[in-house]
């Protein structure tokens, strides 16, 4: 069930528990459609998405969904919609696309920021400890790589991850899960091969082979 919730936090668009990730798509654009007078191009809203850690993947699809309406998300919340309280939550970090479609971000990602895009992601700078990125594609940071990484959520295996020095809480490419590091102060790709997520110096990976994944 999709429905929206006003709160002291401001509007929330609450995505319910569901089973098919094209049904929520739908219910979402139905939502929308209906509301479409309330809303100016520009305005801000919160999500949130019930059992978020078993939906994860689908928060780039989402909000890609919600911005086709000209609406922009400004934070993503955790918890229960009927709490007056709601748990915690994370800023979206609004930052422009190139032409290519990739999200560009140049500053320091910090904790309590998350990036959410369903295509590539670059960070010119830190990602610090307690942010996250969650990419459709793949993710490269030109800077320290401390906080958690999802990429590969639409993209699948093909997905990789760099970073100048990968140092993250938490890699995920696709369905696979990794909280393994790279060499300090070593710029490291995080990739699929045979299953699982491996790490390897930049200069080592064979990336016709990740393509093959």
């Amino acid at each position: 069930m999709v429905d929206f919730k006003m709160t002291k936090e401001g509007l929330i668009l609450v995505v319910g528990d569901y089973d098919s990730l094209e049904s929520a798509l739908s219910e979402i654009t139905d939502k929308l459609t209906q509301m479409g007078s309330f809303f100016t191009k520009g305005d801000e809203i919160a999500l949130l998405v019930e059992n978020h850690s078993k939906h994860v993947q689908d928060i780039p699809r989402i909000i890609s969904r919600i911005r086709e309406f000209g609406l922009s998300v400004s934070r993503i919340l955790v918890g229960k919609p009927e709490e007056a309280k709601i748990s915690s939550g994370m800023k979206v970090v609004q930052r422009g696309e190139t032409k290519s479609g990739t999200k560009l971000v140049k500053k320091n990602v910090r904790s309590g920021q998350v990036i959410v895009h369903s295509g590539d992601v670059i960070i010119v700078g830190n990602l610090h400890k307690g942010a996250e990125v969650m990419a459709g594609g793949s993710v490269v940071v030109f800077g320290k790589a401390e906080g958690v990484i999802r990429a590969g959520l639409n993209e699948g295996y093909k997905a990789v991850v760099m970073a100048v020095d990968l140092q993250t809480t938490l890699i995920q490419i696709a369905d696979r899960m990794t909280h393994e590091k790279g060499e300090r102060e070593i710029p490291s790709v995080a990739h699929v091969r045979a299953g699982r997520i491996v790490i390897d110096r930049w200069n080592e990976v064979s990336f016709e082979e990740v393509m093959k994944a």
